[in-house]
C-alpha cells in the first residue's frame, strides 16, 4: 500500500497533512516533499494526522524529526494527533513523545491554538 496524504488548511498559518498508508523506506521521500513543500509557505503550525498510518520505520521517524527541526529554526511548531497505539509506541520507544507535541484528536489540538493564539493576543495587547 501506498502513502496518500491529504493536504488541508483550515487556519491562517496552519496546514495539515492527512497520512494513510505505512510511512516506511519507499514512502517517505513522499512525505518528506509535501513536507518541504507546505513549510514553502508561510506556517506557523504543521499538524500531520495519523490516525492513517498503522506502521512507521526508522525512514519515517527521522522525516518527522527533521521537519521538528526545521521548523524550530523558523520559529514555527510541528504537532502530531491521532496516533495508533504502535506507532505511538515507536515513537515512545526512541523517547519521541516527550519532544514532539502529540495530541489525541483534532479537538485536542484546535483548544491548544485557541490557547496559543489568546497567549499572543494577550502579550499585543
Amino acid at each position: 500500500m501506498e502513502l496518500s496524504i491529504e493536504i488541508s488548511r483550515m487556519k491562517p498559518g496552519v496546514v495539515t497533512l492527512s497520512l494513510i498508508g505505512p510511512i516506511d523506506e519507499n514512502s517517505s521521500p513522499t512525505l518528506d516533499k509535501e513536507i518541504c513543500e507546505a513549510m514553502a509557505e508561510p506556517v506557523e503550525i504543521l499538524a500531520i494526522d495519523m490516525a492513517g498510518v498503522d506502521f512507521i520505520t526508522s525512514s519515517g521517524v527521522g522525516i518527522i524529526v527533521k521537519a521538528k527541526t526545521s521548523l524550530k529554526r523558523r520559529g514555527a511548531n510541528l504537532v502530531i494527533m491521532n496516533l495508533q497505539s504502535q506507532v505511538e509506541k515507536v515513537f515512545e520507544i526512541i523517547h519521541l513523545i516527550p519532544v514532539l507535541e502529540v495530541f489525541e484528536s483534532r479537538e485536542e489540538l484546535d483548544e491548544y491554538l485557541v490557547k496559543v493564539q489568546q497567549n499572543i493576543k494577550g502579550e499585543d495587547g
